[in-house]
Parts: structure tokens; C-alpha cells; sequence
């Protein structure tokens, strides 16, 4: 099963000239041992280039491979001039560094006796992975490196076949609104 992109809708466009590209940085973390983890960088190519505000995009794009246990964090990017969040050595060190913190929390949960299948493990875990995305962001988005925009990071919630989930990123600093429909297939 898997977790697709139904389709994304322009709000509000950033505040940069010429349409928006947009890219997502997914990041899949199982709440059972192993607490195995995965990162991907997809887009922006033909289904999510060239937004206007207004603009809807239905081309279907799977994400990610579902698991019922699995926390789902989903970040938005704007593309400025070139993808910054590509390559396996720049995605290496995401994973990496995301695959750190995933499991130092799920751990911490298991040394406490508590659950890690938890509503409360599973929100920490994704506020951790909130924390590392927006912190690996301002390294690998800035001068040198590079030059994209978040536009913001949300949790994907849906967990059974069939189920559909309408999530909205904002970015007050690039003035962007995007409503994204999640599909469980």
C-alpha cells in the first residue's frame, strides 16, 4: 500500500516572481522495533511545477510506502533555482540525521516503559522530526548551499486503504498557501 499526492492546490502563490515549483521532503518512521526509517525528497517535475495562485494540480504521485504503525512528515518546499534537497549525498545526510533523531526518541520512549505505539510517542516523534527537517532547512537551504523555501511542515495522519486527508502548509515569510489531499492507496 501506499501514500499518494492526489493533488495540491495553489492558495496563494510565494511572493516571488514567476510561478511556484514545489517539492516535498517525506519522511516515513515505524513506531516498533527496529524503528525503521526512511526519507525522500519527490518533485518538483511536471505534476508540481508552475503554480499560480488558483491552480490545482491532480496528478496522482505516490510518496511513500504505508505502514499502519508509521508516522508520516511531510515538508513543502518552494524551488528557487535549483533543487537544494537533491543527490545522495545532501539526501544521505538527511536520512542520516532524521533517522537519528527518530530512533533516540523511540528509544527513549521504550527506556521509560512506555509505549512507542502511543498517541504521545507518536507526536513526539513527529515534533523531533519537525525540529531536525526545519534545522537540516536552514543548513542546506541557505547561502551557500543552496536557496529554497520551506513553506511549511505538517504530520500526514491517515492510516487505512481508501481514507483521504486535506492538509494545509502556510508560510507567512514567502506568503504561500497550498492545500495538499493525501490518499491512503
Amino acid at each position: 500500500m501506499s501514500l499518494v499526492v492526489d493533488k495540491i492546490k495553489c492558495i496563494e502563490e510565494s511572493n516571488e516572481i514567476g510561478a511556484d515549483d514545489i517539492y516535498l521532503i517525506v519522511f516515513r518512521g515505524r513506531t516498533v522495533a527496529p524503528f525503521e526509517s526512511n526519507l525522500a525528497s519527490i518533485g518538483p517535475g511536471s505534476a508540481w511545477s508552475d503554480f499560480d495562485t488558483g491552480e490545482t494540480h491532480h496528478t496522482d504521485v505516490t510518496i511513500a510506502k504505508t505502514q499502519a504503525d508509521a508516522v508520516y512528515a511531510v515538508m513543502m518546499v518552494e524551488k528557487d533555482m535549483g533543487k537544494d534537497i537533491s543527490g545522495a549525498e545532501v539526501i544521505g545526510a538527511w536520512k542520516t540525521q532524521t533517522d537519528l533523531v527518530w530512533k533516540s526518541i523511540m528509544m527513549g520512549f521504550v527506556a521509560a516503559g512506555q509505549p512507542t505505539s502511543s498517541n504521545s510517542a507518536k507526536a513526539a516523534g513527529f515534533a523531533g522530526i519537525k525540529n531536525a527537517l526545519n534545522g537540516l532547512a536552514s543548513l542546506y537551504m541557505s547561502f551557500p548551499k543552496g536557496n529554497d523555501d520551506v513553506i511549511d511542515v505538517k504530520r500526514v495522519t491517515i492510516t487505512s486503504l481508501g481514507q483521504a486527508q486535506t492538509i494545509r502548509f502556510r508560510s507567512d515569510a514567502e506568503d504561500a498557501t497550498y492545500d495538499v489531499t493525501f490518499k491512503h492507496v
